[in-house]
Formats: C-alpha cells, structure tokens, sequence
C-alpha cells in the first residue's frame, strides 16, 4: 500500500464542466481572437494557463497576463459553480483514508482557486493538504508535486500521483513517484502510456486496488 495518494483536481477529482473552456473562450474573446474549436479550448484543462495562452496562441508577456486575468475574473463569477465531483470520488477517496492512506492533492491552479473548487464540491475536508501555485507565479506541476512531498516528509517510493493528463505523469516521474492516469477525464489511454503512467484505470473506483496494491 502506498502511503501518500496525491491527485490532480480537473479530469481527475472534478468534472468542471464547461467551467474552464467557456472561460478560455471568454479570455480570447476579449483578446481579439474568436476561437469556435472546442478541441482546442479543452487543451487548457491540464497544463498552467499561462503557458498555454503563450503555447497556443503566441501570446507575449502582457498579451498573457491580460489574458490569464481576464480568465480568472469570469471562472471565479461563472466557472466555480458549474464543478462537481465525478461518480465514485467520494467513495474512492472514503476506501483510502479508511485503509490509511494520507491523501493529498497537486495542482497548477492557484492556491484560492484550487481549495474554492474543491470547496464547492464538497471534497476539500478528504484532503490533508492542498498545493497550487501563488497567484503571482507560473509553474509546472512538477514544482506543486515537489511542495507536497516536502509537506509529507515521506519517500518518494511511498507516494503515488493519480491524474488524467500527461502533466501529472511526467511530473510524478520527475519525482520518482508513480502515476495512475485515469480515463474518466480528458487524457487518452495513449497519452497517458506514453507519459509513462505505471497503470492505466477506467474509473475512481478502480484507482483503490491499485493504490492499496502499491
């Protein structure tokens, strides 16, 4: 059994709806670029906001800034509310800490957003910790991940990272931390194999036998 389960929020823990993507779409909008592929608006879910308005859209410094501060302004008004936690979470989450299992959760959202978003679906009493970025810093997930192993003080074998896109897996390899990719979120079977997750699963339910197994 492993004795830390880290998880990423969106994808993962959270369905947000069309929380983020109708938020991008509003932040393009009002950047001047009128953006009608869905596909493209849902490859903000996972990676830093910041990196993807400069990524995608070639955005400058200030054109990112401007961009990103326009995002948050209509998630917070509109975004938070449309989050629920996907079937089998809470359950998945009551199995670990009955057998447990310490419970933590890695994020690239800010600190406020991420402990709102949990907040609103009711999950952030599960958790022990909660680590996003400062709102005046860019990260990677790496560095979140590296913040709650310090947090834990347990080693990096010990720990497991359950996430839905590449960024969780590469972030846990960065560390030395196996990953679960999970499939009921926005990462594909192959992107996951491909990031390098240790185990592939098609639901929250089946993360607990693997977790328990580690």
């Amino acid at each position: 059994m492993y004795d830390v389960a880290l998880f990423d929020i969106d994808g993962t823990l959270c369905d947000p709806g069309t929380g983020i993507t109708d938020a991008v779409r509003h932040a393009l909008a009002r950047m001047g670029v009128d953006e009608t592929d869905d596909a493209a608006l849902r490859r903000f879910v996972g990676p830093p906001l910041e990196h993807s308005f400069r990524d995608y859209y070639g955005f400058d410094p200030a054109q990112v800034a401007a961009a990103a501060a326009h995002y948050r302004e209509h998630y917070v008004a509109e975004g938070m509310g449309r989050y629920r936690a996907y079937p089998e979470v809470v359950e998945m989450l009551a199995a670990l800490a009955d057998a447990g299992v310490r419970l933590g959760v890695v994020t690239a959202k800010s600190q406020a957003l991420a402990e709102q978003a949990l907040a609103a679906t009711g999950l952030l009493p599960a958790f022990e910790s909660v680590h996003g970025r400062s709102p005046d810093e860019v990260v990677t997930k790496d560095v979140t991940l590296g913040a709650a192993l310090d947090r834990f003080g347990v080693p990096a074998a010990r720990v497991v990272m359950v996430g839905d896109r590449e960024h969780d897996v590469l972030a846990a390899r960065h560390h030395g931390v196996a990953a679960v990719g999970v499939l009921h979120g926005y990462g594909t079977r192959a992107e996951l194999t491909a990031a390098g997750a240790a185990h592939v699963v098609g639901s929250p339910a089946a993360v607990v036998p693997v977790v328990l197994a580690g």
